[in-house]
């Protein structure tokens, strides 16, 4: 009975450590997030000061996302504070946050990185379009992928599974949307990506509007087809795992 009970736990920790990475990864990713949204939020606040402030400034700075722009646009904002010192004061402290949130981003970019570094997904990071983050993404949502029975689950579980919706003879099929949104999100990253870049896909939605699909049915199709590989890919990088761990 000793021995059983310590297979069953070492049969375990596999999966327990691809939860626990897939915790991890959700913590952080859900946090840079939200810091890129502030930033977004901050950075729209910026440039409606700076159109007041200093009229025609994009012709200087040709956006507020770099380091030099940000420089210029406090060089415009701080020359303003003798006719308009809330709007100035306003400016300087939004470009002061810009930077402050540019720098916590990266942290928990370089943090992201050193946690996907351990769980080593070289299948799913294969895959055209799948990056560092938008791996991140996907492994701090599935966490562990033993948990779906089939493709077909997962593909439910991702949103990309589409809900029947023909008339008479016209077979059509209408956006799911249910499932896993943030899942489903990464999912509709790695497509876009695919469709500008991978041959293999220009082909796939070439196929699908030959057979009279939209081009937005054609797109959805794509990520049905993307959420199989992704999921296979995930099989693949756990039997790895397991492989290693023994």
């Amino acid at each position: 009975m000793a021995v059983a009970r310590v297979a069953l736990r070492e049969q375990g920790l596999p999966r327990a450590s691809a939860e626990v990475t897939g915790s991890d990864l959700k913590l952080l990713v859900d946090a840079r997030d939200q810091l890129v949204a502030e930033a977004t939020r901050t950075r729209n606040r910026l440039h409606a000061l700076l159109l007041t402030i200093a009229p025609g400034y994009q012709e200087q700075i040709r956006d507020l996302t770099s380091s030099a722009a940000l420089l210029v646009a406090r060089r415009l904002a701080s020359r303003a504070r003798g006719t308009d010192r809330v709007r100035s004061s306003l400016a300087c402290s939004a470009i002061t946050r810009l930077r402050s949130l540019s720098g916590e981003i990266g942290a928990l970019e370089r943090e992201i990185t050193s946690v996907l570094d351990q769980a080593a997904p070289a299948n799913l990071l294969s895959i055209c379009g799948v990056g560092p983050l938008v791996a991140a993404k996907i492994l701090g949502e599935v966490r562990d992928v033993a948990r779906f029975s089939s493709a077909a689950a997962f593909a439910s579980y991702s949103g990309t599974a589409p809900i029947p919706a023909s008339s008479g003879t016209i077979i059509r099929h209408r956006l799911h949307r249910g499932g896993n949104r943030q899942l489903n999100r990464a999912l509709h990253t790695v497509a876009l990506t695919q469709a500008r870049r991978d041959d293999r896909a220009k082909q796939f939605l070439a196929r699908k509007r030959a057979e009279g699909k939209t081009p937005r049915e054609a797109r959805r199709a794509l990520k049905r087809h993307l959420a199989s590989a992704v999921h296979r890919a995930l099989l693949l990088d756990a039997k790895e795992a397991r492989s290693t761990a023994a």
